[in-house]
């Protein structure tokens, strides 16, 4: 009798295990990024990103600033925003901070597919995608070291990659450093959390949202043509500079993962405030 009861009671549990939710977890992943661009006449541009993830809930809070004061005029702004988004990947519903009224409006994962649809319909930019635009003739001269030894990157070990580009027709040179890493389970599980909501809200494979898909959304389009190989991991720093001649900088933008824990739940973390 124990041996049925304690099989039945197995059983039970496996069951109740395997329907829990996807993100079922009493454990808490803190992220926090940061962005620096620096474009000529503009000037330098910041974005920070602190990311909060525990069972469903997925709340990111983004802070903007322009540094350039003379934009910030012209602009008749501060220079500052904003973004706050609470999302459910159970329950399917966002909610977003409005900067006017300062509440959360909260709409389903359906309801920001059907608006995402209207702006894709009302936008005037069109691009033609030609069937040979990523056509390996076409691609400029890219050199690309993959190195074989890790570096410390914000307390991350991370594999260094270096592609140095050579525009055609152009003394200029563009080189890209990124760092990888698998060392981090926060970064490995707000990163599936990020991909699975943008797979929830309807987005194509095009969709940037940040430096990490932006850089997905290359890799994707390079590999059509051209054998494209990465290490392991998320990236953890990524470097863009465009150089002249004299190889001063023309364009330069860097992004970091600055921090990446885990810890327990704590619910302030994911209120509406």
């Amino acid at each position: 009798m124990k041996t049925k009861t304690a099989l039945a009671i197995a059983v039970l549990l496996g069951f109740f295990a395997y329907t829990l939710p996807l993100y079922a977890d009493s454990k808490e992943y803190h992220l926090e990024e940061k962005t620096v661009i620096d474009i000529p006449v503009v000037g330098k541009i910041t974005t920070k990103t602190s990311t909060y993830l525990s069972g469903c809930k997925l709340k990111e809070t983004t802070n903007l600033k322009l540094h350039n004061a003379l934009v910030n005029i012209v602009s008749d702004s501060d220079g500052k925003s904003k973004e706050i988004l609470l999302s459910n990947l159970c329950d399917e519903i966002q909610w977003r901070y409005d900067n006017e009224s300062e509440t959360f409006n909260s709409l389903s994962f359906e309801e920001v597919r059907g608006n995402s649809e209207l702006d894709d319909e009302d936008s005037e930019v069109h691009i033609d995608m030609e069937s040979d635009q990523y056509d390996i003739d076409n691609l400029p001269k890219m050199i690309r070291d993959i190195q074989g030894y890790k570096k410390n990157i914000n307390g991350f070990k991370a594999r260094k990659v270096v592609t140095t580009v050579y525009p055609e027709d152009s003394d200029n040179r563009i080189i890209v450093e990124e760092y990888y890493s698998n060392s981090s389970r926060a970064l490995s599980k707000i990163t599936k959390a990020r991909e699975d909501l943008n797979m929830k809200l309807g987005y194509n494979e095009d969709h940037i949202e940040g430096v990490p898909t932006l850089i997905n959304v290359v890799y994707e389009s390079l590999k059509k043509d051209h054998e494209w190989s990465r290490p392991e991991g998320e990236v953890v720093r990524f470097v863009i500079r465009l150089l002249d001649e004299d190889d001063d900088d023309i364009f330069t933008m860097k992004y970091d993962v600055l921090e990446a824990e885990t810890s327990k739940y704590q619910e302030k973390h994911f209120a509406l405030k």
